[in-house]
């Protein structure tokens, strides 16, 4: 067998320059590639961290464990309170996409799953378990100043209350036909000072007579039958029910 010695040829030193190319350009497309992994990487983590208060909380209210979403944006106008109906939960408004709406219009939004619905507790004295107080206790337990409060179907039971008698603690209301209207005259509806953007359903035929006497009445009232829907109309037009609830909070100064 013969051995070719090509020590000294041009040839050798032409492949070894193309060779040696080749490699500098392999190298170069692994460390870009390398790079936006890192990059990649980088963003996920950022965006984990970014978006960790939207997990589920827990806060303790009176010796009930009650859990809620918050979206927090960097700056808050205020706090938007978010109850929810006896088949629904704070899950809802997640899904929906309320929350989003709101926390990129600047406010807060919470979502609270109530006592005995979602991941909260029963009350402990479910027979003194006053809702009213209930809502006025984790309002100071959420540090939500003076929030509006959101408070569709049987919700109404916390916030109807609330309204009528203790004002001044909230900055807004937005019932969603909610029950315990008829609890209270319409003459003390009348009385009613802080803003309010009543929603009702135009099929909701359990409810939309009440909302229309009961609320109806109250002075600056801004009343928004959601055409077509029915009882928890902000399912069947959410793009109406975000349209009117966003319209609304732009027209507030809130603490």
């Amino acid at each position: 067998m013969n051995f070719v010695k090509i020590k000294g040829s041009p040839y050798l030193y032409v492949f070894l320059f193309f060779f040696s190319g080749l490699c500098i350009i392999w190298l170069a497309g692994n460390f870009s590639e390398g790079s936006a992994v890192q990059e990649i990487m980088s963003s996920s983590v950022a965006g984990v961290e970014k978006d960790f208060y939207r997990d589920v909380r827990h806060i303790d209210v009176n010796g009930i464990k009650v859990a809620y979403y918050d979206y927090s944006p960097d700056l808050s106008l205020g706090t938007v309170i978010l109850l929810h109906g006896q088949r629904f939960s704070k899950t809802t408004w997640k899904d929906l996409g309320t929350l989003d709406k709101i926390s990129e219009s600047g406010y807060r939004g919470v979502a609270v799953d109530l006592p005995g619905y979602g991941e909260s507790n029963k009350p402990l004295d479910a027979p003194n378990f006053n809702k009213t107080h209930f809502l006025m206790d984790l309002i100071l337990k959420l540090d939500a100043g003076r929030p509006i409060i959101i408070s569709p179907s049987m919700s109404g039971t916390y916030a109807v209350g609330l309204a009528l008698n203790y004002p001044e603690l909230i900055s807004g209301w937005v019932p969603v036909a909610p029950v315990s209207l008829t609890s209270a005259t319409v003459s003390q509806y009348e009385h009613i000072s802080i803003p309010v953007l009543a929603v009702y359903g135009e099929k909701d035929t359990s409810f939309r007579g009440q909302v229309e006497e009961y609320l109806g009445k109250i002075p600056g009232v801004t009343m928004v039958m959601i055409s077509g829907a029915s009882h928890p109309c902000y399912l069947d037009r959410p793009d109406v029910w975000h349209r009117a609830l966003l319209s609304f909070l732009d027209s507030l100064n809130v603490d």
